[in-house]
């Protein structure tokens, strides 16, 4: 069944809100070097925005305080469009504007996320092994 949209977030994204968090905007671009470890659930067709600008938006909404699904999309609809370009989102060449995902999109890849793989990245970008450069100096996998 899915999530309804103000179904609290998902265990791994809500590893995200214990971090102590400064500048929100920053630490979610710092969490794209770890999404390699997480499979791109959608399908080739239709793929409107990059993967990890979607999963790093969700992580800069968590980080900015959103608990449910329906804050997230708020946070992500609601934000500036040098907040989303700096997440990894690109310009629509024919508007010159970015548009920002609607909370549906967001929802959907949620509900299909590896939520295993999506855990192991969140972990890695918050053990404390990263560098002070936001690297993971761990084992991979581990």
């Amino acid at each position: 069944m899915p999530a309804s949209a103000s179904s609290p977030i998902t265990a791994p994204l809500g590893q995200l809100a214990s971090v102590s968090a400064p500048a929100p905007l920053i630490d979610a671009v710092d969490l794209r070097r770890f999404l390699d470890r997480v499979p791109d659930p959608r399908g080739r067709k239709g793929r409107v925005y990059p993967f990890d600008a979607l999963v790093c938006a969700v992580a800069a909404g968590v980080l900015s305080g959103a608990k449910s699904l329906a804050a997230i999309g708020e946070w992500i609809t609601d934000a500036p469009t040098w907040a989303l370009r700096a997440l990894g989102f690109t310009l629509d060449p024919l508007t010159g504007q970015v548009p920002a995902p609607h909370p549906a999109t967001i929802r959907r890849l949620l509900e299909r996320l590896d939520g295993d793989a999506m855990d192991r990245a969140i972990g890695a970008f918050n053990r404390p092994s990263r560098s002070s450069a936001g690297e993971w100096t761990g084992a991979p996998g581990s």
